[in-house]
């Protein structure tokens, strides 16, 4: 009768007891999730700009390869472009002194002059004329060109020779000769060449 009065009696302090246990389980739970709610957080508030900067700094480095490599590129072509040119470019002043850019007329009078000189048949006027400018950009852009020369029969024929083979691209248009006149009524041993001519150049874009 004794001991079951005892456990009777000591039945409140288990209970009090299991309940502090099953407290002491509840708060410890509650300070592991806690841990780990504030290292979440801390993960997220630190680590992700971090993170965050990093992915950034990566990307521009990839971006940063990837236009040097373009720019690696444009400059082997510009290189290749340049070491093309070097190779031509003795063959560039010879095509632009042949069909020039714009129309040089100075360049085209000092032609005209070396050929009548070399053929000695001296000019005795010299003009140029501009025609209408082409709509079509495609098509060839010309000027007209117009001189008087004098000389001996020998001399004209080579100055027309010469002429028709200079390097300037040049189409001749109508030559006409005849003699010179020495007081109206005589005729001289000279001879009178009028050439009209077409010369060309690229057309403007």
């Amino acid at each position: 009768m004794i001991e079951q009065t005892s456990w009777f009696r000591l039945q409140p302090l288990y209970r009090y007891i299991r309940l502090q246990s099953e407290n002491r389980r509840f708060l410890r739970y509650l300070e592991i999730a806690s841990t780990f709610f504030l290292v979440a957080i801390f993960l997220f508030f630190a680590i992700m700009p971090t993170a965050s900067a990093i992915s950034s700094l990566i990307g521009e480095i990839k971006s940063k390869e990837t236009i040097s490599a373009a720019m690696s590129t444009k400059i082997s072509s510009i290189m290749k472009a340049q070491d093309s040119f070097a190779q031509i470019q003795e063959d560039y002043s010879v095509l632009e002194s042949s069909y020039p850019t714009n129309p040089n007329f100075y360049q085209s009078a000092a032609t005209i002059s070396s050929v009548s000189k070399e053929v000695s048949t001296p000019i005795k006027q010299l003009g140029f004329m501009l025609g209408e400018n082409n709509d079509n950009a495609d098509k060839t852009n010309t000027f007209q060109l117009n001189f008087t020369t004098v000389g001996s029969y020998l001399p004209i024929i080579s100055c027309i020779e010469k002429l028709a083979n200079t390097r300037r691209l040049i189409n001749i248009d109508n030559i006409t000769i005849s003699q010179t006149s020495l007081d109206g009524s005589s005729l001289s041993n000279q001879l009178s060449l009028n050439v009209s001519a077409n010369l060309f150049y690229l057309p403007q874009k």
